[in-house]
C-alpha cells in the first residue's frame, strides 16, 4: 500500500514537472515570437529612419531646384498671357497688321468667358479675318509665330482673288481674303496652391544667381524669320496671266542694270569680309574692315528696301532674291556671329603685343606726317583701350592716347586759317609776326588755346593745346 502511495506521489511530481516544462517551453516560444516581432519592427523602423535620412539629405538639393524653378517660372509661363495681357495681345495684333501690310476686317473671341477656376490653364480662341497678299499673310503668320506669347493657328481658309480685271492689288500682287482661327492659353498661378516656404530663401537665391541665369538662357524658342517672296510666284494666282509686264515702271533693261549694280555692291562687301578673315590681316585692319562692312550693310539695306519695289519682271525679281537679298542676309548673319564671338571674349581689351604694335605704328605715322592714318588707327580700337590703372597695359594705353592727342591736335592746327604775312625778328627784345593782318608778339595769345611762342626769320612757333607746332613762311 505504501509503495502505491509513493508511486502516486512520484507520478504527481512527474506530471507537475512535465506541466511546468510544458509551460516553460510555451513561455520560451512566446518570448521568442515577441523577440522576433520586436526585431522585425525595429528593422522596419531603422529602414524608415534610413529612408527619412536619405530624404533629409536630399532636401538642400531639392530646395535649390525649387528656388531655381520658382525664379525661372516667369520665363516658363511668360508664353501664356494672363487676363490683363490679353488686351496687350490684341494691340500687338494691330501692330502686326501695320508691319505685315494686311488689312484686318474682324476679330472675334469665341470663348470670351472661359472658366479658369478648374485649373492653371484655360484655352482662348479668336477668329480673325483679313485681306492680304500671299506674302503679307505669310509675314503676318511669321510675326505671330515669333511672338513671345504662345499662339497657335489651328485653322485657316483663303478665298483667292485675282479672278477679275478690277480686283484689288498691292505692290503688284493679288489680294486674297483670309480667315484664320488662333488659340492661346491664359495662366492662372493661383490655382497651383500655396507655395512651401523655404528657410533663408533670399540668401539661397543670391547664392544660386549664376545657376538661375544659366537655366534661364536654356529657355529658348527657335524662331524662323520669313524672308518674303524672294522671286517666287503667288500659288493662288494663275501663272499663265503675266503680271510682271508693267508699263508704269523701269524698263527691263533698267531693271537689269539695277540688279547688276546691287550684285556688284554685295560682291564688294563679301570681299571685305574675306579680307577681314585672312590670317595676315592685322587686328587694326580687321576692325576698320568690320566698321566699313557694317556701315555698307546698313546703307545697302536701306537702299534695297526702296529699289525692290521698282522690279516687276519675274526673272529679275528671282535674281534679286538669290543674288542680292539672300547674300545680304547671309552677310548680316555672319557679322552677327562675329559680334557674338566678341561678347564671349573674356578680356575686353587689346592684348599687350597689339598695344605695343599700336603705339609703335602711331609713333611712326606721326613722325612721317601721316596724321590721319595715326588718328584712324587709334579710333578703330579706342573702345578696347580703356584698361584700368592697375592693368600692366595701362601705360601703353596712355602712350597711345598721347599719340592720338598729338595727331588730332596737329590735324586741327593744320586746318586753321593762319596766314603768316611777315615777321620782325628782334635780337634784344620780343619778336613779332603779322598774322591774318594783325601783329602779335612772342607770348601773345591769338585765341584761348593758341599762343605765339617764338618768331624766327623762316618760321613761327606756336603752342596749341599744350603742343608746340610750327608754321613756315
Amino acid at each position: 500500500m505504501a509503495n502505491w502511495t509513493q508511486k502516486k506521489q512520484l507520478i504527481a511530481i512527474l506530471g507537475g514537472a512535465a506541466t511546468i516544462c510544458m509551460l516553460a517551453a510555451g513561455g520560451v516560444y512566446h518570448a521568442q515570437g515577441q523577440i522576433e516581432e520586436l526585431t522585425r519592427v525595429t528593422d522596419e523602423k531603422q529602414q524608415a529612419i534610413a529612408a527619412a535620412e536619405t530624404k533629409i539629405a536630399q532636401i538642400p538639393n531639392l530646395e535649390k531646384e525649387v528656388i531655381i524653378l520658382r525664379e525661372n517660372l516667369d520665363e516658363y509661363v511668360k508664353i501664356l498671357p494672363d487676363t490683363k495681357e490679353l488686351n496687350a495681345f490684341v494691340r500687338m495684333l494691330n501692330q502686326f497688321e501695320r508691319q505685315s501690310g494686311i488689312v484686318g476686317t474682324g476679330l472675334i473671341q469665341k470663348n470670351a468667358r472661359a472658366d479658369k477656376s478648374k485649373g492653371s490653364f484655360a484655352a482662348i480662341e479668336y477668329t480673325y479675318e483679313m485681306t492680304a497678299t500671299l506674302w503679307q499673310f505669310l509675314k503676318f503668320i511669321n510675326l505671330i509665330e515669333n511672338y513671345e506669347r504662345f499662339v497657335s493657328i489651328t485653322d485657316f481658309s483663303i478665298t483667292t482673288g485675282g479672278k477679275g480685271k478690277n480686283d484689288d492689288t498691292r505692290d503688284g500682287d493679288v489680294v486674297h481674303t483670309v480667315r484664320l482661327t488662333m488659340q492661346t492659353y491664359t495662366y492662372n498661378g493661383k490655382a497651383a496652391g500655396k507655395e512651401v516656404e523655404i528657410p533663408d530663401y533670399a540668401a539661397q537665391r543670391e547664392a544660386l544667381r549664376e545657376e538661375i541665369w544659366k537655366r534661364m538662357q536654356a529657355i529658348k524658342i527657335e524662331k524662323y524669320e520669313h524672308r518674303g517672296h524672294q522671286g517666287r510666284r503667288d500659288i493662288f494666282v494663275d501663272p499663265r496671266e503675266r503680271g510682271d509686264l508693267r508699263t508704269d515702271g523701269p524698263s527691263p533693261a533698267e531693271q537689269r542694270g539695277l540688279v547688276d549694280k546691287y550684285v556688284a555692291e554685295v560682291g564688294r562687301l563679301r570681299e571685305m569680309l574675306q579680307r577681314m578673315r585672312k590670317q595676315d590681316t592685322t587686328l587694326f585692319e580687321q576692325y576698320a574692315l568690320e566698321k566699313g562692312l557694317r556701315e555698307g550693310l546698313e546703307k545697302l539695306g536701306n537702299e534695297v528696301s526702296v529699289d525692290e519695289t521698282r522690279l516687276s519682271y519675274a526673272p529679275y525679281r528671282l535674281r534679286w532674291a538669290k543674288e542680292v537679298v539672300a547674300p545680304l542676309e547671309d552677310l548680316r548673319q555672319q557679322i552677327h556671329d562675329v559680334a557674338k564671338a566678341e561678347v564671349k571674349r573674356v578680356d575686353p581689351f587689346l592684348p599687350k603685343a597689339e598695344m605695343e604694335l599700336l603705339v609703335a605704328e602711331m609713333a611712326r605715322e606721326c613722325s612721317n606726317g601721316q596724321l590721319e592714318e595715326a588718328k584712324s588707327r587709334y579710333d578703330t580700337v579706342a573702345n578696347r583701350l580703356a584698361v584700368p590703372a592697375t592693368d600692366p597695359r595701362h601705360e601703353l594705353a596712355v602712350a597711345a592716347k598721347a599719340w592720338h592727342h598729338k595727331a588730332s591736335t596737329a590735324i586741327d592746327f593744320k586746318g586753321m586759317d593762319l596766314r603768316v604775312q611777315g615777321v620782325v625778328v628782334n635780337r634784344t627784345g620780343r619778336s613779332g609776326v603779322l598774322l591774318n593782318g594783325e601783329v602779335y608778339e612772342e607770348g601773345d595769345y591769338i585765341s584761348d588755346d593758341l599762343l605765339v611762342k617764338m618768331v624766327e626769320e623762316e618760321q613761327v612757333w606756336f603752342v596749341f593745346r599744350g603742343l608746340t607746332l610750327v608754321r613756315t613762311m
